[in-house]
């Protein structure tokens, strides 16, 4: 699942990759039951309130095509933002709890299958392709200085518009169930399950050689922070993988999490409920502009 350019706007909700099937306000249920062995397959409980990666791709189109009409109609030429290259997690759940996947890793250690050199190289031109001139950007966000000369612009501009026509208004568009994933994966860290695993995957680590507190402290060495896996690196993730295996690591962790995502989603089902309205407008909205359905 790649990231999108938003230039003026940013999605709505904060990537994440689940069903739509929970809009009654009850967190649906989670759990690693269709693959076991696969973290990236496992779904937590308030995916369900959040837009799988066909919704967000649909979403940004639309949101990038009302803006090439609002800037057609301004007399600009705007061409709508491109997607950024697809690498990194595949789902909410991949790599949430740390690497799992032993080919991967023998290959690349920490980092995500693919040519980071490129990836980098790739985002930095679509990044420089998305520069708007002076008067353009006053068209798009509807501010403007004194050096441009133009018809009086609507709040927020042609991404204002845009965002209007797709979410129905300017007002902020709820991140809650983002939030409140965030803080369950937080909260989860410390309960004392996931303590008594992280503190015998930091033993069997040491056995091996490696100093490290926490899983999620490898990953994060800046020792690793070359866009190429050395072998140190790969020897360590290795090494990683078969102390996460041993004591269950992203079971364990999974698990405590979806148990507080499910408190969390009965504590807040009125809000969450009223958010994913919110959502299922904005995909019609979507799918009529981009002429996808409904």
């Amino acid at each position: 699942m790649g990231p999108f350019l938003a230039l003026a706007l940013a999605l709505p909700l904060a990537a994440g990759c689940g069903g739509q099937d929970a809009r009654d306000g009850s967190a649906a249920g989670a759990g690693p039951a269709a693959d076991p062995g696969n973290p990236a397959a496992w779904v937590l409980p308030l995916q369900a309130y959040l837009p799988d990666p066909e919704q967000e791709e649909l979403l940004f189109r639309a949101v990038e095509q009302a803006k090439s009409e609002c800037m057609k109609e301004s007399g600009f030429d705007y061409r709508p933002a491109e997607p950024l290259p697809d690498m990194g997690p595949d789902t909410l759940t991949d790599l949430r709890y740390g690497i799992h996947d032993r080919d991967v890793a023998a290959t690349y250690g920490y980092k995500p299958a693919g040519d980071m050199r490129a990836y980098q190289k790739e985002t930095r031109r679509l990044m420089e392709a998305s520069r708007l001139g002076t008067e353009e950007e006053a068209a798009m966000t509807g501010r403007q200085d004194g050096s441009v000369v133009g018809a009086e612009l609507s709040e927020g501009g042609c991404g204002g518009e845009a965002y209007r026509r797709i979410y129905g208004s300017m007002e902020p568009v709820s991140t809650l169930a983002m939030d409140l994933s965030n803080q369950a994966y937080a909260k989860a860290q410390q309960a004392e399950p996931v303590r008594n695993v992280f503190r015998s995957w930091s033993a069997c680590m040491a056995d091996s050689g490696y100093t490290y507190d926490e899983p999620m402290d490898a990953p994060n060495d800046p020792a690793f922070g070359a866009p190429t896996a050395g072998p140190e690196e790969v020897a360590t993730a290795l090494a990683d993988l078969k102390c996460r295996d041993t004591y269950q690591v992203a079971e364990v962790w999974f698990e405590e999490e979806s148990a507080l995502q499910r408190q969390l989603g009965e504590e807040r089902a009125q809000e969450l409920k009223e958010a994913g309205r919110v959502l299922e407008k904005a995909l019609k909205a979507a799918a009529h502009t981009t002429g996808s359905g409904s």
